[in-house]
């Protein structure tokens, strides 16, 4: 089958798979020769389920995105019965459970891809909401890419009011208990994942959907320990599955956990946030050093004893002031989760 749109031929290969509302196939473009995956989607199954609006948000949002691991999507066309989106091809298909274990550092060489890609969609304010093993795809030359815009949602406030979505063993509480969401849908669905490449399992599971989404809501995380499996990442998968999303690490606390900061210096990778986490710090002991000098500068006279009562409270001051400055640059502590979040490390050493 030979499909045209924007100027070009594509010559249909092979199906790659299939949805709600079409299928996804390998085409290649007659005059360059370069192969894409392009999703047809029906029109009349649009009109069936009255799902255009949702068909334009995941169109805008997909094509508003420009990561290396988030599949490209490079155009998109449509004709009297289908509408044509075409992606970059991903010939080593999704990402699937191996027949033996991960390794800890096979996790992570895995997971720092996904969450790299999260931390782009959670600073441009989309949601992904449906973050699974088959939506994560694994390009020619090994890199990992997020797919599937088809649930997500660009975040103009928060809460997000809920619409039951994605896929259950994914979902978190307050998703299946139908309350309002935020970005955090996508560090549980983060901590699901990590539990399925270190066990190859889901850490909730049911015999039906009722009683899956009872199990989400109602029982405790029982993670099988393995010896060759640090503390510091099963704390992170515990923290991740936290059934309060307030209490829940952010993308942002994800990068400042001991087991990830870790892991990025071993593979000599740029941590961004720790790299401004280290920025504040340094800018937080240049301002308590300039309150010192300017103490003893007013007070030269005064007994040691209350020059350094001074000194406290104006360090007290400077640093409160300037944590409540960098709101934008540093991620708040999570008090429930500081076993392995080192935020208590910014005020160290003053």
């Amino acid at each position: 089958m030979i499909i045209t749109g924007c100027g070009h031929f594509y010559q249909t290969i092979k199906q790659l798979g299939s949805g709600s509302f079409g299928s996804v196939y390998l085409v290649k473009d007659l005059n360059t020769q370069y192969e894409f995956a392009c999703k047809i989607i029906s029109k009349h199954l649009i009109n069936i389920y009255n799902a255009s609006q949702m068909i334009q948000s995941e169109i805008s949002i997909h094509s508003s995105c420009n990561h290396k691991n988030i599949v490209k999507l490079y155009s998109y066309w449509e004709d009297q019965n289908n509408i044509y989106i075409l992606l970059e091809y991903c010939s080593k298909g999704h990402l699937i459970n191996p027949k033996t274990q991960f390794t800890e550092d096979e996790v992570f060489q895995i997971f720092h891809q996904i969450l790299s890609g999260v931390d782009y969609l959670h600073q441009h304010n989309i949601i992904h909401r449906d973050l699974k093993f088959e939506n994560v795809l694994i390009h020619e030359d090994g890199t990992l890419k997020l797919c599937d815009f088809g649930w997500a949602i660009k975040v103009q406030q928060l809460p997000v009011e809920n619409v039951m979505c994605g896929t259950t063993e994914y979902m978190p509480p307050e998703v299946v208990s139908k309350q309002v969401l935020d970005f955090k849908v996508d560090t549980w669905s983060l901590g699901v994942i990590l539990y399925e490449l270190l066990h190859g399992s889901f850490p909730f599971i049911g015999h039906d959907q009722q009683e899956l989404v009872q199990n989400i809501t109602m029982n405790q995380l029982i993670i099988s320990r393995r010896s060759d499996i640090s503390e510091d990442l099963i704390n992170l998968i515990q923290a991740l599955l936290i059934k309060n999303p307030e209490l829940r690490p952010s993308v942002q606390q994800i990068y400042l956990c001991k087991w990830v900061k870790r892991c990025m210096k071993t593979h000599n990778l740029f941590n961004h946030y720790e790299n401004e986490q280290l920025k504040l710090k340094v800018k937080q002991k240049n301002i308590a050093l300039k309150v010192v000098q300017d103490v003893k500068y007013l007070t030269p006279n005064i007994k040691i004893k209350n020059s350094q009562e001074d000194i406290d409270v104006k360090l007290t001051n400077s640093i409160n002031t300037i944590q409540s400055q960098s709101t934008n640059t540093s991620p708040k502590p999570n008090k429930y989760v500081d076993k392995f979040f080192s935020f208590i490390e910014l005020f160290k050493n003053f």
